[in-house]
């Protein structure tokens, strides 16, 4: 009789504790700018408090210190639980979350300063004083390759699961995007070709780094909260290679009309249009595994999470392709519509995946039930209004804001276009968007307060005695 493998969930813990209180700090930043930068402008001012000081304090929170370290949490459960061996190096473990903190928090703290590499999404500067942030971030990110890579070389079991399928496309793809958008990005000459590696960074920090991230994480938590198998393995992994051979040629889909060649342009709109291969299959079959048990989505919030997350995913895997159509790109482009996009995935679909696995991994890792379903059903109630009026605010707002810029610089002669200029300025179309600026504050701050209920449930959970929970088998 073989005995049951016991797993060190200690760097899950350091992973995924700290990372919920950066997620609501990154929400109040966000909040704050929601109304201090649109609904009542510059209301509190100051040189580190502006939008264009903290807006990269925002993104390093929601981006780095919430959503890629809760990633990195669950590949820390999952993983070896998957393989059915411990984790290949406690201590490596150790030692990579010992370096992943204090880089990123110097990094972006550091921000309001000006430190930032001035790349969208990419503002970790190399130092900060005497110390080297981001090669330390690097280092701790390929400890934890190297680690995770170990332990699925090392695995009790020859199948791989669709999640490691996943969890090794991320380990991949987030390396070579990362050192290309944070490095190879200076070193091509200034210009045209330096701003296009940039777009493939900032295009595949979601389609190469947090799509599959995401879909690990998906594929694990929803058999696991439904007690079913996944539909089709072989689904999976059509969506798993379409993402491998489509994601890395859309990012220029977002310089349409800007002045580099028509064929990468052309090819870029090709690619983006090919995208609905993955998520066809990867939303039938997330939704064709939970048919069978339907009664679950109103029994679990959790389950309802993964769900709608994944009926976001859908919407923004919706909105990517024909965004990349030269007729909307013309609209679209460079508004609000493309920030409401960005938040459609990195919260709508990223984010909620994310929710529903430490409402999964806390109970097992703690040992102990969730403080209170009730609460949880809450959350999911609030966050889905609040989502819903965030993202429809930025979606309608951004396209109107599009069709007054197209009326406003429009014209086929000099005399009509300044005709144009002088009967609608510019600062007109800005005040125009001023309701659906505080319509999307509100669903923010809606956002940050059911999140808010998520961390003091998890909270609860933690630190209060409550029922004793077994691990069911992996």
């Amino acid at each position: 009789m073989t005995t049951a493998t016991k797993y060190n969930d200690l760097p899950v813990k350091l992973m995924i504790y700290p990372s919920l209180i950066f997620l609501i700090i990154g929400m109040t930043i966000g909040v704050f700018m929601a109304f201090n930068a649109f609904v009542f402008p510059d209301y509190f001012s100051g040189e580190y408090i502006h939008f264009g000081r903290i807006r990269p304090v925002h993104v390093g929170h929601v981006a780095f210190l919430w959503l890629l370290s809760v990633g990195v949490g669950f590949f820390y459960f999952f993983v070896p639980r998957l393989c059915g061996v411990r984790l290949w190096s406690d201590k490596l473990a150790y030692l990579s979350i010992g370096i992943w903190w204090p880089s990123l928090l110097i990094a972006i703290y550091s921000y309001p300063f000006g430190t930032n590499f001035g790349w969208e999404y990419a503002e970790i500067p190399n130092s900060v004083w005497f110390i080297p942030v981001k090669p330390l971030f690097v280092l701790s990110w390929v400890l934890v390759v190297i680690n995770l890579f170990a332990t699925i070389f090392k695995r009790k079991y020859k199948q791989m699961y669709v999640s490691l399928w996943y969890t090794m496309g991320t380990l991949i793809w987030t390396t070579f995007t990362y050192l290309a958008g944070s490095y190879a990005v200076m070193w091509v000459p200034e210009g045209i070709s330096r701003v296009n590696i940039s777009w493939f960074y900032v295009h595949n920090l979601v389609g190469l780094i947090f799509t599959p991230m995401g879909l690990a994480a998906a594929y694990y938590f929803l058999p696991k909260l439904t007690n079913t198998p996944i539909y089709s393995h072989r689904l999976s992994m059509i969506g798993f290679w379409s993402i491998a051979f489509f994601y890395g040629w859309v990012g220029a889909h977002h310089m349409i009309h800007g002045p580099i060649s028509q064929w990468l342009q052309t090819v870029s709109i090709i690619f983006s249009i090919w995208l609905f291969i993955p998520v066809w299959t990867v939303v039938f079959n997330l939704l064709a595994t939970l048919l069978p048990k339907w009664k679950e989505y109103t029994q679990s919030a959790a389950v309802r999470f993964l769900m709608m997350g994944t009926m976001f995913y859908f919407v923004t895997c919706i909105q990517g392709p024909v965004m990349a159509l030269r007729n909307v790109n013309e609209i679209t482009s460079k508004t609000d519509w493309v920030i409401g996009h960005a938040h459609v995935a990195l919260y709508g679909a990223f984010t909620f995946f994310a929710t529903a696995g430490v409402y999964y991994v806390i109970p097992i890792i703690t040992k102990k039930e969730l403080w209170s379903e009730k609460l949880a059903d809450v959350h999911f109630t609030l966050s889905m209004f609040g989502s819903i009026l965030f993202m429809m605010a930025l979606q309608f707002g951004g396209f109107y804001q599009g069709l007054l810029w197209s009326q406003w610089a429009d014209g086929s002669t000099y005399a009509q276009f300044h005709s144009q200029l002088t009967s609608l300025p510019f600062l007109e179309t800005v005040a125009q968007m001023q309701p659906f600026w505080l319509m999307r504050a509100v669903g923010g701050l809606i956002i940050l307060i059911a999140n808010l209920l998520f961390v003091a449930n998890v909270f609860n959970t933690i630190v209060l005695k409550g029922t004793q929970q077994q691990e069911v088998a992996a």
